[in-house]
């Protein structure tokens, strides 16, 4: 059940919670939600939230970033926390490329989205299938 971030606001706990509920999960919740609550308190872990979307930023080397979106908000403020993101991750972080990892097809979807109306110049981005059956999704932020 996704929460409309224009009536309600949640909390980074509340976000997970939320997003674990709606997505299916290879381990029971509590489990799962201890293992990323854990995850995103690494040294090496920022978050930022949008809206109810949280992103987990894991930064490398040359100005690229591994991405994960915890969403619990409704479609319509996830495509608009999405863009909000990528103009804080180039603008803010000063990131040329995000690597997104996932089997979820929705991600495509709305990076499809996104580039009909992006929110920097030059946004683009290149799909490459892996062998554990996921997609990976490098994201140019025009840099």
């Amino acid at each position: 059940m996704t929460v409309d971030s224009k009536k309600q606001k949640l909390n980074l706990g509340q976000i997970v919670l939320t997003w674990l509920q709606s997505v299916p999960q290879p381990h029971p919740i509590n489990v799962m939600s201890a293992a990323i609550l854990a995850e995103l308190s690494h040294p090496n872990v920022k978050t930022k939230q949008f809206g109810n979307t949280l992103f987990e930023i894991i930064e490398g080397a040359d100005k690229v970033a591994y991405v994960k979106a915890f969403n619990a908000d409704i479609g319509v403020n996830f495509v608009e926390n999405s863009k909000l993101f990528l103009v804080y991750a180039k603008n803010v972080l000063n990131l040329k490329h995000l690597v997104v990892q996932s089997e979820d097809p929705s991600i495509e979807q709305l990076l499809k989205i996104i580039k009909m109306n992006p929110p920097i110049s030059n946004f683009d981005y290149t799909t490459q299938k892996i062998k554990s059956g996921e997609t990976r999704f490098i994201i140019n932020l025009g840099g």
